[in-house]
């Protein structure tokens, strides 16, 4: 191992005020750490999914919050759930308080959704774990609670998936870029779209509650025409023909879940695709 950072293993260790330790996090762990942020973790099964995406949150903690206790937690959960036991974390063990349902509704989105799309559920799963690292005590120096549910929102919204026979590109709060996720949806899209002679393709986008009617029409016309774009570019790439595309925004006024003002929803923050002959 590197001088280097076994001095930055060793400045964490002294200065805990950095972030709080998490459990599992353990003082002999720090100096096998590194090592294992090395590792390549193959299998796309829900499990391998899982401890690929501790050990991206075991590099995040040492390498950008500088703490390799906290990552030792994460390296710990990692390995668990490569052997196959990493439950998600409790509020009650990092001693937070979660919005009241919340903890139940990610574990059973996850247990329902994890054998029909398991890298999405593991990105989920981890998320929360996250989010509940940011509401501990010395959250503000790690990542910020609104960033991280934010994420976490995303990732469960992309576990829960679209309906069948739907197509849904779902978005980051206050963004109007594709995911790796949205990306997929494109591809599915431009795959069906080769049964077709000459499609009609209607896009409309959506936004969440935050923000104005005016604001939020212009974010979910961005959505729509980025979503329009990706697949005129795929299709040109493929060689399919796409037929009539068409946009629309409706801001937030068809939510995909009714909510009041100024709530972050990850399941409206989407643009929606229905293809016709």
């Amino acid at each position: 191992m590197k001088a280097i950072s076994r001095l930055m293993m060793a400045g964490a260790v002294v200065a805990l005020a950095g972030c709080s330790s998490l459990p599992g996090a353990n003082l002999g762990g720090t100096f096998t750490a590194e090592n294992y942020l090395g590792e390549t973790i193959s299998g796309s099964d829900f499990d391998s999914s899982l401890a690929r995406e501790y050990q991206a949150l075991a590099t995040r903690s040492a390498t950008k919050d500088v703490n390799w206790m906290d990552a030792t937690a994460y390296v710990s959960k990692s390995e668990a759930a490569a052997s196959g036991s990493a439950p998600a974390w409790t509020p009650e063990e990092l001693g937070v308080s979660a919005p009241p349902g919340l903890y139940e509704d990610v574990v059973a989105t996850v247990a329902a959704n994890k054998a029909a799309r398991p890298a999405e559920c593991a990105k989920a799963q981890a998320m929360w774990d996250q989010y509940l690292e940011s509401m501990t005590d010395y959250s503000g120096v790690c990542i910020n609670t609104d960033d991280a549910k934010a994420m976490l929102d995303e990732a469960l919204a992309a576990c829960k998936g679209a309906a069948p026979g739907d197509y849904v590109v779902y978005f980051g709060f206050d963004r109007y870029d594709l995911t790796d996720a949205g990306s997929e949806v494109i591809d599915q899209v431009v795959g069906a779209l080769k049964s077709y002679t000459a499609p009609l393709v209607s896009v409309v986008g959506h936004t969440d509650t935050v923000g104005s009617l005016s604001y939020n029409q212009t974010l979910s016309e961005r959505r729509a025409n980025t979503v329009r774009n990706a697949i005129l570019s795929r299709g040109a790439a493929e060689g399919v023909t796409t037929g009539t595309i068409t946009t629309a925004g409706r801001s937030w006024t068809e939510p995909a879940v009714d909510t009041g003002p100024n709530v972050r929803e990850a399941r409206n923050r989407r643009a929606t695709i229905a293809i016709s002959q």
